[in-house]
């Protein structure tokens, strides 16, 4: 017989303490000592045929330390098992002993996954972006496209705005002579485009192929960055190349080019102005979700076990070394330790909603869900995998966790123009 005090020391760390009943004990000790017995010969006696009392004698030690091992471990999973304890980590013992009955006491720390208890999570408000796409906006994004799809042709004479150079660039000292490791070569400049230092590109401008010449910056006294106030650069400037861009017209030619769906440019356009305000939709959409969890973060507060978090944190790495093995992982861990946190806790906010507003995930839901996939191998491998299928599960009762929170938050729009 096994009986369990439970205290609470916090929301993800409990004390347990158990009780094992001697005459639980005793089939585990007599167990052991017929192994033993079965293992060992002594002089004048048989292979496991050697006296009970002469066992004890010999390896009484051994086996009291394998007895209080084994009946802890017996204890402790009736205990958590009894009491629908799910334990993180390794069990902390922090006392075991047998009493004076030859019961086995025992006080044991574990942690545990969260018992979180919602305080707010309803009526909160928060301001989320509504874009309007002006048809400005979506000429500027298909000049793009067209700049993508431009013609270059190698001009003569002096650089003119518009114009892209490719050019040679060395650093010079207040003297003029050339800074050991500070020439740059083959930098590739669109004029006009305002994405090198315009006070540099200003004089680039004039300058023909092949002929170096010096050009400098001068730093304000207020600049922002105190090491360069007031200071000047001085650089050597090559131009090794002059381009003079053509841009496509926006014609049916360019539209299949681009986006072979398009019927026709009017449909084109469409199209554009469509995938903008998606993209940009989804970018405010992740701003309120992130405003969201942060928000119920705050509102809620409970510890989450540190296993749980390095354990997160574990697989974050693994994904980061993945794309860049030589990064250090001691710098990963510390630079992703705050976000995993939070996104341990909304793990659990999220799932304590559920449980709370009853939102269950139904077999019409996954049905839907799949009738979504036109792969019907892919539909397959889902409907066949059940590890695949409690994801789809899963990701199903998340978004409907999502939508009641969004359905019991007060949202104003912004609105804003891009033009």
């Amino acid at each position: 017989m096994v009986t369990t005090e439970i205290k609470k020391i916090s929301n993800c760390r409990k004390e347990l303490n158990i009780v094992m009943a001697k005459a639980d004990i005793e089939p585990i000790r007599e167990k052991e000592i017929l192994k033993v017995r079965k293992s060992v010969q002594f002089p004048g006696f048989r292979k496991g045929k050697a006296p009970l009392a002469m066992i004890k004698k010999s390896y009484g030690q051994h086996i009291e330390a394998y007895t209080m091992e084994s009946a802890v471990q017996d204890a402790l999973e009736k205990a958590v098992t009894e009491n629908e304890i799910h334990i993180v980590g390794m069990p902390d013992a922090k006392k075991v002993d047998f009493n004076d009955d030859g019961d086995l006491t025992m006080t044991i720390e574990v942690d545990t996954y969260p018992d979180v208890e919602l305080k707010n999570y309803k009526g909160f408000e928060f301001i989320k972006d509504k874009y309007v796409i002006e048809d400005s906006f979506v000429e500027e994004n298909i000049n793009r496209l067209r700049k993508q799809h431009a013609t270059k042709t190698e001009a003569k004479g002096k650089v003119k705005d518009g114009q892209i150079v490719v050019i040679d660039m060395q650093e010079l000292d207040q003297s003029g002579a050339p800074l050991k490791g500070k020439k740059y070569n083959d930098i590739t400049i669109s004029i006009g485009e305002g994405r090198f230092d315009p006070e540099l590109e200003k004089q680039i401008i004039g300058l023909e192929k092949d002929k170096p010449t010096k050009i400098s910056k001068e730093y304000p006294k207020d600049y922002a960055q105190k090491e360069m106030a007031g200071k000047k650069e001085n650089y050597e400037i090559t131009v090794k190349k002059i381009e003079t861009e053509t841009l496509p017209e926006v014609n049916d030619e360019f539209v299949k080019k681009v986006n072979p769906n398009a019927k026709n440019v009017e449909d084109f356009r469409e199209q554009v102005s469509k995938s903008i305000q998606h993209d940009y939709e989804k970018e405010a959409e992740n701003r309120f979700s992130q405003e969201l969890s942060q928000k119920l973060i705050e509102e809620n507060s409970f510890d989450v076990p540190d296993v749980l978090v390095e354990n997160y944190l574990d697989n974050v790495i693994k994904d980061v070394k993945q794309r860049d093995p030589k990064a250090d992982e001691n710098s990963l861990r510390e630079y992703y330790r705050t976000d995993s946190l939070a996104n341990m806790k909304w793990h659990y906010i999220k799932e304590q909603v559920g449980k709370d507003e009853n939102i269950t995930v139904e077999d019409k839901d996954v049905e839907e869900f799949l009738e979504k996939i036109e792969n019907e191998e892919i539909r397959k491998i889902y409907k066949e995998n059940e590890a695949a299928l409690n994801e789809v599960k899963h990701s199903i009762k998340d978004r409907k966790v999502h939508d009641f929170l969004v359905e019991n938050s007060k949202i104003k729009e912004n609105e804003v123009k891009l033009d």
